[in-house]
């Protein structure tokens, strides 16, 4: 029981490890830089060994975007510790992850390198999202039933963050604050669909 135990230890650590370093290539030389064999170089082993752990690049991938998705849930609860709503931490979240890891955040929306199929991902995306609209409802509690469709208006605000925050990352809008509220910008485009987002003011 002992050496099943240490050689169990021993694969999540290599694992860890592969996909430690596949982060660090992703971060600095974007998704063509991350293959089998330069992870195999940056962790000290054959170009083989990554083999016992991801059958192919696509699972390497797919196992690196799973990393990456906690690692913006992290920043979901972050922002949550200082907002009050919800839904609206993870739209921040949403920009701000984007800004501050843009290789990180482009390859969760790549289906070309990821599996979307893949249980796990697909189970950590959806519980973010039924948790994500279950908080916009909740701060909608208020409003007159049937007023709207909640998946509705999740998916109108998401598409909207996403493609400001891929819109700023490439350098087509800068930071600005809008100049009725003097919010970030993107407070005020998220106060148009969520009213009470304005009681806040996270930076842009």
């Amino acid at each position: 029981m002992k050496r099943t135990n240490t050689s169990h230890a021993g694969r999540r650590s290599m694992r860890d490890t592969l996909l430690g370093n596949a982060l660090a290539i992703l971060d600095e030389a974007g998704p063509d830089g991350v293959t089998i064999r330069a992870v195999a170089r940056a962790s000290g082993v054959s170009h083989a060994a990554p083999v016992n752990h991801f059958a192919d690049r696509r699972e390497l991938m797919t196992s690196l975007a799973t990393v990456i998705f906690s690692q913006y849930l992290a920043e979901v609860e972050r922002q949550h510790a200082v907002l009050s709503d919800r839904g609206r931490a993870y739209l921040i979240a949403l920009h701000t992850f984007s800004q501050a890891h843009p290789w990180r955040y482009s390859i969760l929306w790549r289906k070309d390198l990821i599996d979307w199929e893949d249980p796990i991902f697909l189970n950590v995306c959806e519980d973010a999202y039924q948790d994500f609209l279950q908080a916009l409802a909740s701060s909608r509690s208020n409003a007159p039933s049937g007023e709207i469709d909640i998946e509705t208006l999740g998916t109108a605000l998401w598409s909207m963050v996403h493609g400001y925050s891929e819109l700023r990352a490439t350098g087509f809008f800068e930071a600005r604050n809008d100049i009725v509220t003097g919010h970030p910008r993107l407070v005020a485009m998220l106060t148009l669909l969520l009213p009470s987002c304005g009681n806040d003011r996270p930076q842009d």
